[in-house]
């Protein structure tokens, strides 16, 4: 019995740490609000949490691949937005120039609340 004790506690941690789906009505009044002041023109806004943070994926100004990261109290986290090739500037566009454009699977552009925005670029490998 003691053998699938281990097993079981770690199938019930993963769980835990899954995303869940969320409805805007269950959302705290603190994530509502400063969604709506943060982001003003959200369409097809679809939310899930996990244990630390909620999160909404939506299309703004026809653009799709838009991520907003909040806490629980509201606070807000980081916003990402998905890229491609032409959104970066010359010099960064130099910097990829080592790796085909069938090579990079996905861009991202992550803007933090601490002001270390970073963009992100997943390589096929």
């Amino acid at each position: 019995m003691k053998k699938y004790l281990l097993p079981a506690v770690l199938i019930l941690l993963n769980l835990q740490s899954c995303k869940q789906k969320v409805s805007y009505d269950h959302l705290p009044q603190g994530v509502k609000t400063n969604f709506a002041a943060h982001v003003t023109d959200a369409k097809e806004v679809t939310w899930e949490k996990n244990l630390d943070y909620y999160f909404a994926y939506f299309t703004m100004n026809g653009e799709q691949g838009m991520a907003v990261f909040y806490r629980a109290d509201g606070n807000w986290l980081e916003t990402d937005q998905a890229l491609s090739i032409n959104d970066l500037t010359a010099e960064q566009r130099k910097m990829l120039m080592r790796y085909k454009s069938a090579d990079i699977k996905k861009m991202t552009e992550v803007k933090k609340n601490d002001n270390t925005d970073e963009i992100k670029v997943k390589i096929a490998q």
